[in-house]
């Protein structure tokens, strides 16, 4: 599989207030790639490292950091690894129609769905809503950078979670749990 090293992340320029002020959810993208500038921005402000002890841009239940995310598009399933900035190859196949249960058109449009993966074996002295709490504090981040880059974004649970599973080559105790499906607005 392939590896591909992201470029330097887009600047997230806009204050927190005009974000959180602008902030909408907006299922219309346009049917064009996405700047690897801005999906590196989008990653970052998910799960990126901020410090030296891997300390990351959202909180995670005790420190486990048990949810990563993945990439979806048109070219495979891609794993985020934060501490190089790198996409690592999963699947080679287009399996975003697999993160849906009916949005079929729009998912195919939209460039890019990220995925929040919960790890079962690291979170299983956690409580079972830490990664859910996580994955949805990702979301939000990833909300706010889509309107700091003038994306059209928008969160989404409605899927098969162990189709998905299988669709990205995930051994059994990794989970897609939540995903942020995000592209140019139309």
């Amino acid at each position: 599989m392939k590896t591909i090293r992201l470029p330097e992340r887009s600047p997230l320029a806009m204050t927190l207030e005009e974000a959180l002020e602008k902030r909408r959810t907006n299922r219309n993208p346009a049917a064009v790639p996405l700047k690897e500038a801005d999906l590196a921005a989008l990653l970052w402000a998910a799960a990126g490292i901020t410090d030296e002890d891997g300390r990351r841009t959202t909180p995670s239940t005790l420190d486990l950091r048990a949810v990563e995310v993945y990439v979806l598009r048109s070219d495979g399933a891609w794993r985020f690894n934060a501490a190089d900035m790198t996409l690592e190859q999963t699947a080679e196949a287009d399996v975003r129609r697999v993160s849906t249960a009916y949005q079929f058109e729009y998912v195919e449009k939209a460039p890019v769905t990220l995925v929040f993966v919960a790890d079962k074996e690291r979170s299983k002295n956690a409580r079972p809503q830490g990664v859910w709490v996580d994955a949805g504090t990702m979301g939000q981040s990833c909300y706010l950078a889509a309107t700091a880059l003038g994306l059209a974004g928008c969160v989404r649970a409605s899927f098969n979670h162990e189709a998905l599973r299988q669709a990205m080559n995930l051994p059994e105790h990794l989970e897609p749990i939540v995903l942020f499906t995000v592209g140019v607005p139309a």
